[in-house]
């Protein structure tokens, strides 16, 4: 079928400055200069397979990961004008009289590698590279005066004025000034057959719709639709000059950037579908380059930052004046229209549709009349919206509020009867609870009820019609009504009642019962024991967590506060063993109003929460389908030491099925001085930093996983030697989880623990074992010797101790037998002196008997005497019998000194016997019968016989015989 309603388009045209904006705007996150430290202006953006983004940049490639910001300068040092990555993830980028490509290089560093050296001579100067295209094998350049074709590492060059280069619906397109529209085909260019020739203004966007239709946005002179040989222009209310560049966003959508009205999204009928300008919340309106990222979110490089807008994000941001910053505290949707209770009044805006994304309905915001100061709560009220306001109660007539009491002010409404429709309604008041009575379509007040007069701003009525009221800072009120509806009785409850404490307590209606709010969970009343006890269904789901605001959607979802933090009880979606699930919304958290949360789930689709700046919308069926999965980027890692060095810059080699992984032969070793690392992680969820967190694990030094964190950083510090494997995961706030990212590296051991060192202290150890030994050996050899020596001298010592006795035995034996000698030798001498005398006495007897004998003649007894002693004096004179015993006494005394002296007579013997005895000269002679004088004699000869000096003695001579 013909699609030739696309001749109708031409009726559309370019409002955007009359246009009425979306309610519902993304939101916007600014990146000034001071926060990517680089140039001020952006002219192309980019992203890898990675997620990361590349931004071509005054002062060189920019990339950004969600966390960190990194510089890659051209060589040259000239503004990066243009970028186009292929499906390896090589970079390429152009820039004045430079292009080339960024890979990665050893470490994971981009290297920057110049293409420049391939132009043909002739064509080598150049001016600004502006776009870049890859298109099939090749990698096109364009420049104001020529076309760069880089393939097969050659390149070939198409001079012209060229002004645009763009691929679109597989083809690729170039704009010629002097013959428009040009198509690269058969490796040529060649003129594209229209009936306008694009020559007289600059293309800023060429999009692809369907197999043979071009959307042509220019410069200053609207957009075209391009279908073979025909065009249709569809005007523009463009100034000259306006767009500066487009980009398709969607199937029917695509966003123009401009130099004076920020970014303009429209549809291929050129109807303004939403405005992000300034007003808006971008950093400025003079927007150079736009970029649709992966989840479909655009990127701005605009005249002076970066803007990020969460276009495809499920949370919009409402603001109802254009003039004023307000606090949103109630929203209502009412007969097709969004009605605001804000901190100065109530704003409506009319809904394109009842259904859908009620975000994307187009209109401005009208106060609604009568409304001043602060509305702080929007209740429907039998088919009424009635306005509890600052200044009092009053109802919503024709966009009016029509008062029903002046004072004091009004919280908020409760009817009395679930009946439709309820007769009485309460109105929690600044002074206690006021009655309003509703009777032919008409609000009716019946004053305040007596019987409390404290504030009441939170009021529930439960089964038996017990009236429950709440104050933060006094505690909770049991109120009952009066039959009449003219009083009410009231009993304060507090801790005394089993609430935790007297304050923050808030009372809400949840699953058809009246629960109680506390800083430590949730509680009902027991009216057994007449005393507050732990929600029995509430507290297993929220535990003791503070709960400030609770509130019920159709679905049967709790949504709650829980301090500045807003979730969602989902009993739709079961976690596991648990029939529900809990959902955190962390990009709210410190957004909402804190004291005056509300939350308002209109649908699935539409949940409208009050915000410190006017409303957030929150398409809640979008959030929780969102499939996007959640990856985690290992960006940097620095290792210290004596200076610092980056060891891994981000990006590795290898590709695999998950992704890039680390090779074997990138796996860095360091020295022991560089033990201290510094790792850089991020996810590139842009817009959503907000709900990741990241678990990491250093193999080799932490024993198990962090805990969640979102921090993007880790540092180690003093790390031993040894082989690590760093492992960083992320996930988000729905439970998704990412691949684990791993990094591997080593710090190699001090010198004195490597394995030669080891080695070394082996032969070490051996070493001293073997000197060791030697030594032992030596000291024993020395031990054993000195034992040796020591039993030597000990057995010496014995044995001269052994001698010594034997000396000493000998000494006392010769000492015994010199003393027996002497004793035989005095006795031998005694004899001797007593035969000398009893001689002496036979002599005389002799001599007398003779005497007689010769007086008395011959008497023959007498001559037997004489001859008697005769026999007896020749006895005495037996020498050899006394030579015998003085030997056998004295060792063989006389026998030793005959044999040494031959010469010596008897008498000579006996001289020396009795010298021997030790006989005085006296007794000598009487012994030998002779004088003195002749032993004298006797001595001086026998001295001779025995050649004795003079000064010899002769008694001791004989002592050594």
């Amino acid at each position: 079928m013909k699609r030739w309603w696309l001749f109708f388009l031409c009726i559309g045209c370019f409002r955007m400055a009359a246009g009425q904006n979306t309610i519902g705007l993304p939101r916007i996150i600014n990146y000034s200069k001071s926060d990517f430290q680089a140039g001020t202006q952006t002219w192309d953006i980019e992203q890898d397979s990675k997620g990361i983004m590349y931004f071509a940049n005054n002062e060189g490639m920019l990339t950004y990961d969600g966390s960190h910001w990194k510089a890659y300068p051209l060589p040259n040092r000239t503004i990066v004008r243009a970028l186009a990555i292929d499906t390896v993830d090589r970079i390429y980028a152009g820039g004045q009289g430079e292009l080339g490509y960024f890979a990665p290089g050893p470490n994971g560093n981009l290297v920057y590698t110049s293409l420049r050296d391939l132009v043909p001579a002739s064509y080598n100067k150049f001016a600004d590279i502006w776009r870049i295209e890859i298109y099939k094998e090749a990698v096109f350049f364009q420049a104001s005066d020529r076309i760069f074709e880089y393939r097969n590492n050659s390149i070939k060059v198409y001079p012209s004025e060229w002004l645009y280069l763009k691929q679109a619906g597989g083809k690729l397109y170039a704009q010629d000034k002097y013959n428009g529209l040009m198509l690269f085909k058969n490796n040529e260019w060649q003129p594209v057959n229209t009936s306008h020739k694009f020559t007289d203004g600059l293309i800023s966007g060429i999009i692809g719709i369907g197999a043979d239709t071009l959307l042509v946005i220019t410069q200053a002179k609207g957009q075209f639709l391009l279908r073979n040989d025909s065009i249709i222009q569809q005007h523009a209310a463009f100034s000259a000059g306006n767009v500066n560049i487009s980009a398709q966003i969607n199937a029917t959508e695509f966003v123009a950037g401009t130099s004076t009205e920020g970014c303009v999204v429209l549809n291929f009928n050129g109807e303004v579908v939403q405005k992000i300008s300034r007003t808006e919340g971008l950093q400025n309106n003079d927007v150079i380059s736009v970029f649709l990222d992966k989840h479909n979110n655009l990127w701005a490089g605009l005249n002076n930052g970066i803007s990020f807008i969460a276009y495809n994000a499920a949370i919009k941001y409402i603001t109802p004046s254009k003039s004023n910053e307000l606090s949103g505290y109630s929203t209502r949707i009412f007969n097709n229209e969004l009605y605001i209770a804000t901190s100065d009044g109530a704003w409506y805006a009319p809904l394109a549709a009842a259904s859908g994304d009620l975000s994307f309905s187009k209109g401005d915001f009208t106060r609604v009349r009568n409304s001043k100061a602060e509305v702080w709560r929007l209740d429907e009220v039998n088919n009424h919206i009635l306005l509890a306001q600052h200044t009092g109660s009053a109802v919503l007539k024709d966009h009016s509020a029509v008062p029903l009491f002046a004072e004091p002010g009004a919280w908020l409404y409760k009817p009395v009867s679930a009946v439709y429709p309820a007769k009485n309604i309460l109105v929690g008041s600044y002074t206690g609870v006021q009655l309003l009575e509703y009777n032919a379509g008409q609000f009716a007040d019946k004053g305040k009820l007596e019987g409390v007069g404290e504030s009441l701003r939170f009021l529930e009525i439960d089964n038996n019609n017990t009236i429950w009221a709440s104050h933060p800072y006094r505690g909770v009120y049991k109120l009952q009504l009066s039959a009449d509806n003219k009083t009410v009785s009231s009993q304060l409850l507090t801790d005394s009642a089993g609430l935790p404490s007297a304050l923050s307590n808030y009372v809400f209606k949840i699953k058809n019962r009246v629960v109680f709010c506390t800083g430590k969970g949730v509680y009902e009343f027991d009216p057994a024991t007449n005393r507050f006890i732990p929600s029995a269904f509430l507290t297993p789901i929220l535990g003791n967590m503070e709960i400030r605001y609770m509130n019920e959607d159709a679905d049967g979802n709790i949504w709650f506060c829980s301090g500045k933090d807003v979730g969602v009880v989902n009993f739709n979606q079961p976690s596991g063993d648990k029939p529900f699930t809990i959902t955190w919304i962390p990009e709210l958290n410190g957004k909402i109003l804190l004291g005056f949360e509300n939350i308002y789930p209109y649908n699935k689709e539409n949940i409208f929460i009050g915000s410190e700046k006017g409303t957030i919308h929150l398409n809640y069926e979008k959030y929780t389908t969102n499939k996007q999965a959640v990856k985690v980027l290992l960006g940097q890692v620095k290792a210290f030491g004596k200076s610092d060095s980056v060891i891994f810059g981000g990006y590795f080699h290898h590709r695999g099925a998950a992704g890039y992984l680390q090779d074997e032969t990138e796996i860095v070793a360091l020295p022991k001085g560089y033990n201290s690392f510094h790792f850089e992680y991020s996810s590139p969820a842009y817009g959503l930093q907000s709900n990741i967190e990241y678990s990491y694990q250093l193999e080799g030094y932490d024993q198990r996983w962090s805990a969640w964190s979102p921090k993007t950083e880790k540092d180690y510090t003093n790390l031993p030697g040894g082989k690590y494997l760093f492992k960083i995961k992320a996930h988000d706030n729905l439970g998704h989880e990412s691949e684990v990212v791993t990094y591997s590296f080593e710090v190699l051991p001090a010198w004195y623990k490597t394995t030669w060192a080891y080695i070394g202290y082996v032969l070490l150890f051996l070493a001293v074992l073997y000197l060791l030994n030697r030594w032992q050996e030596r000291n024993l050899r020395i031990q054993q010797r000195r034992f040796d020596e020591e039993q030597q001298r000990l057995k010496y010592i014995h044995q001269l101790e052994l001698e010594k006795n034997e000396k000493e035995i000998i000494k006392l034996q010769n000492e015994k037998l010199a003393n027996e000698i002497h004793f035989k030798n005095n006795a031998l001498a005694d004899a001797s002196m007593h035969l000398v005398e009893r001689g002496d006495a036979l002599v005389k007897v002799k001599d007398i008997l003779a005497s007689v004998y010769k007086k008395n003649g011959n008497n023959p007894e007498i001559k037997n005497a004489l001859l008697l002693l005769n026999d007896v004096e020749k006895n005495n004179d037996n020498w050899d019998q006394f030579a015998a015993h003085f030997d056998e006494i004295n060792n063989n005394f006389l026998k030793k000194l005959k044999s040494k002296f031959p010469s010596l007579t008897n008498t000579d013997l006996k001289v020396c016997a009795y010298l021997q005895l030790k006989l005085s000269t006296k007794e000598i002679a009487q012994l030998m019968a002779i004088s003195v004088r002749g032993v004298e004699i006797k001595r001086y000869r026998l001295r001779k016989k025995l050649n004795l000096l003079t000064e010899q003695s002769m008694t001791d001579f004989l002592n050594e015989i």
